[in-house]
């Protein structure tokens, strides 16, 4: 697909996939893109909607892969989640353990492509 980027900032990734959890897929967001405003910040749309924040921070681990742990100011209505995402450039796939309250919560399996950055949905 691609190389790990040193920088996310201006790319918009879409995702398709997955979650597992004891309350199922979280299936408002099994398709989302997740653009990344600046070294710290991002914003989640889905269905043309923005429906999340975050703060995050990456790390390119070398040509193929890459760690990004997410900060949402909300996700699935808790406000202490932390999602520890692995990215697999060459592969394009994104896979991630979230934890809520610092307790195992949920995980996510999914695809990632890189797609043209749409105007930023107001919500």
């Amino acid at each position: 697909m691609m190389d790990a980027p040193k920088s996310l900032v201006g790319l918009s990734i879409e995702w398709t996939g997955v979650h597992h959890s004891e309350h199922g897929d979280f299936t408002d967001i099994s398709v989302h893109t997740v653009t990344y405003e600046t070294e710290d910040h991002c914003y989640v749309t889905a269905g043309g909607q923005r429906v999340g924040e975050a703060a995050y921070v990456y790390k390119r681990l070398d040509q193929r892969m890459g760690i990004v742990i997410y900060r949402p100011r909300v996700y699935q209505g808790r406000d202490d989640v932390v999602l520890n995402a692995m990215f697999d450039f060459h592969e394009g796939t994104d896979r991630a353990v979230l934890t809520a309250g610092g307790a195992p919560f949920a995980v996510a399996d999914g695809t990632m492509r890189v797609v043209d950055t749409a105007a930023r949905p107001r919500g």
